[in-house]
Order: structure tokens, then sequence, then C-alpha cells
């Protein structure tokens, strides 16, 4: 009869040397007991694609990270569980907006791709502007501060200006201003509901009696925008000691005599050859500086001045679609003698000569056409101005804009781009303000065109 086997020793020894034989038969390595979270931060109220420098945090860990250029992040060695994740960005808490947490669940030793977005613009516009929306319109978002301190100014008014253009079905053309204002709140923070999202919109605040320079906002057809404000609140005697210098390129070469200017001031001033320029006397604020150039388009930029202190910034110009060709020796004497000539022998329209432009010492190429006949000037936006002929017009108006010809080229002035003269009276030789085509040089005279012509000799293009 067979014996049962005996293991020596306490039973628990047994046992576990039983167990241990019975396991260690299929056998399995430990699960690691932490995972990873990775994802990505979607942005679709600053730039619509991935966010770059979000700051997310596990709350409940106290581990935060940046977002990359891609908007990516990880965490890595997360042991399971329950977890918060909440995001921000620079620009977002400027104006206090949080975004929505995101709540995940983490298994041990899982590996798990989260999204995180901030809401679009047209939710927000909802949830912060309630009412119906009129059709194409948005919202700004700002903070309003000291420009000397810092500090935030509760109380202060900031206020959004248009001019709406309607046409009657008799062709006649109205022109209505229209505002919305908001009181900053006591974090130094505002919000303009109801702004136009296809025009330009003029942007200032208001605070102590002082007001601001006007800022030009376009939203592009976005219903959300967000913008920080500066104002310097002291006292108004005290001289504007601030500087802004810089350099304009194009094609990523200086160029030189650009004009440079601070919109809604008489400040201007041409580049060097080297395109250095330097704004003086100016207050502290929130400020747009423009760069403008004969055959390239204009560029704006919004900075932010301290009192007593200097801003650096480059301002960089793209080629028009049509541009200034250079004239040569035998053209500028040809241009220089007809412009005599026309003036002389009185064959009709107006003319101004070097001296006359001289005399009348305008900052602005606009001025000069300030009181002439059938000529007027109207401001459009912060800097631009609108030459309007009083004559000549068609149908049921007799306004109409005259075309503007420089050293013989014709310059379309772009509503969208500004409708300023790309000249300054220092560097303009001659004008010519014809009231009708008739008594315009033939081929100055467009095709369809019942509108005066304006005729600029530069002293680049007369000498």
């Amino acid at each position: 009869m067979t014996q049962p086997t005996r293991i020596a020793g306490a039973p628990g020894l047994a046992m576990a040397a039983l167990f241990g034989l019975v396991s260690g038969a299929g056998a399995q390595p430990p699960r690691p007991m932490s995972g990873s979270v990775r994802g990505i931060v979607v942005d679709s109220l600053l730039g619509n694609g991935p966010l770059a420098n979000a700051t997310i945090e596990l709350v409940e860990l106290g581990r935060a990270t940046l977002s990359d250029a891609r908007g990516v992040f990880r965490f890595d060695s997360v042991p399971g569980g329950r977890y918060t994740l909440s995001f921000t960005h620079a620009t977002l808490s400027s104006i206090g907006f949080s975004p929505a947490d995101r709540v995940i669940q983490l298994g041990a030793g899982i590996d798990i791709s989260v999204t995180l977005a901030t809401p679009n613009g047209a939710s927000l516009y909802r949830r912060l502007c309630p009412g119906v929306p009129e059709p194409k319109t948005g919202m700004l978002l700002g903070t309003l501060a000291d420009a000397a301190s810092d500090a935030v100014i509760p109380g202060a008014e900031v206020k959004g200006e248009w001019t709406e253009i309607t046409v009657s079905r008799t062709a006649a053309m109205t022109r209505r201003p229209r505002q919305v204002r908001a009181t900053v709140d006591p974090n130094g923070r505002f919000q303009l509901c109801g702004i136009p999202s296809d025009v330009a919109v003029l942007v200032r605040a208001t605070a102590s009696g002082v007001t601001g320079q006007a800022i030009e906002l376009r939203l592009e057809d976005r219903p959300f925008a967000i913008r920080r404000l500066t104002i310097d609140v002291a006292d108004t005697t005290r001289p504007a000691t601030a500087r802004v210098s810089g350099k304009v390129t194009a094609d990523g070469l200086p160029l030189g005599d650009a004009q440079v200017l601070v919109l809604g001031t008489d400040k201007v001033v041409k580049t060097g050859a080297d395109g250095a320029f330097t704004l003086e006397g100016l207050k502290g604020g929130t400020q747009m500086i423009e760069a403008r150039a004969i055959g390239y388009s204009r560029q704006r930029v919004q900075i932010e001045v301290r009192p007593a202190h200097e801003v650096t910034t480059t301002l960089a110009l793209s080629r028009a679609a049509t541009t200034m060709p250079e004239l040569n020796v035998t053209a500028r004497n040809r241009t220089r003698s007809e412009f005599e000539q026309r003036r002389l022998t009185n064959i009709g329209g107006y003319f101004l000569t070097r001296e006359d432009i001289v005399r009348k010492g305008s900052i602005r190429t606009e001025d000069l056409f300030r009181g002439l006949a059938g000529i007027t000037v109207e401001p459009v936006g912060i800097n631009d101005y609108r030459i309007v002929s009083l004559r000549g017009g068609s149908g049921f108006s007799s306004v109409c804009e005259p075309s503007v010809f420089i050293d013989g080229l014709r310059i379309p002035l772009d509503p969208e781009a500004g409708l300023s003269l790309p000249v300054l009276p220092d560097d303009i030789e001659g004008i010519e303000i014809h009231q009708g085509p008739g008594s315009a040089p033939l081929q100055y005279r467009a095709m369809g065109q019942n509108c005066g012509v304006i005729l600029i000799w530069t002293r680049r293009g007369a000498r």
C-alpha cells in the first residue's frame, strides 16, 4: 500500500510551498500601477488651432506642465484614479477667463489621451452678451490699466465707435455714427458687446477726465477679440516724454523715406536710409503706430508706451499690387515742364506749386485740399481721410471720389488698407486738382469716371 507523502515542517509552510508550485506554473509579470495622461490643447478663441504655452494642471497631484508649439502636453507616472485637468493661458488670464475643467478617470497602468479646448467665440459671445445678436456683430473683451503704475482703473469708460453707411432706393447715402459703451469692473476688465465684425471700430478709454488714444479694432468677421489697453491718467500738464523707435523694412531690407506716424496725433516722421525712425514727445498708454510708403501696403501695430520710457518695434511692409516706377531724367524734366505749361496757360483746374505747399505748412497731404472750392476732406477712422469732389458725380448724388495719380501712376485708395494719401507734403513738388475729367490731361481721364482727377507730382519725380 502506498503511503502518502508528508512534507516536514509547519502546516503554513507546506501550504505556501504548494501555492508556489501552483502559481509558478502560469506566473505573469506584475502590472505597473501608474500610467500617463497626454493630450492637446485646442484654441477656438485666439487663433483657431493648437494653443502653445498653455499651462495644464493635474489638480489632485499638484503637477503642472506647458503645452508645446503644437499644443501637445504629457504627464507621466500618474497613479490610477479620478483627476481634474485644468488649463489656462496668459492672454485668457488677462481678461479673467478660465476655461472649464475636464474630469478624467485613469485606470492603473493605463495611458489615456484627452483634448482640452476653449469654447468657440460664438458660444462665448452668446453667454456674455445675452439676447439675440445682430448679424455680423461681435464682442471685445479687454482690460484697462494705468500706463505708469499698471494699476487697474475700475469705473473708467471704454467706448467703441464706428460709422454705419446705408444706401436708400434712390441711391442716397446716409452716414450715421454708432457707438457702444462699457464700464471697467473692479478687476480692471470690460466687455463691449454688439460691435460690427465687418468694419473698423475705434476703441478708446476715458478715466479721471483723461481720454486715451484710440486704437483700431477689426474683428475680420470673427465674433470675439481680446485687447489690453493702458492710459496715462496723471496730470495732463506733465510733459509727454515717451518715445517709440525702430525700423521699417521691406523684403527683409531697411526701407528709407517711409512715413511712420502715431494714429490720432500729429506725430509723423520719415525713416532714414537705414530704415530707422524715432517718435518723441508721446503720451503714455496704448498707441497705434503706422508705417506707409508708396508702392507698399501699410502696416499698423498696437504698442504700449510707459511715460518717460522708450519702446522699440519693427514694421515690415509688403509690396502692393502696383508699384511706383522710377522716372528717368528726361521723364522728370518733361513732367515738370508739362505741369508748368498747364498751370500758366490756365486750361482749367486748380494748381498748388511747391511754394504754395510750403506756405500752407500742412502736416498731412489731405490738409492741403481744405478750403478749396468743390473739394471736401472727410475724416475716416483714426488717421485716414477721404477726399470728396462735390461735382461730377452721377445718378442721384453729385458727390464722388476723384481719381488720384502720383507721378503718373494711379493710386487705388482701398478703404480696407486706409484712405490717406501715401505721400507727405515735404515730398510734393506740385498738385493739380481737376474738378471734372474734361480739363485733365487725356491720359488721366479714367474710363467711365465722371468725377475729378488729382495729379500729385513728387520732388523725386519732378527734379
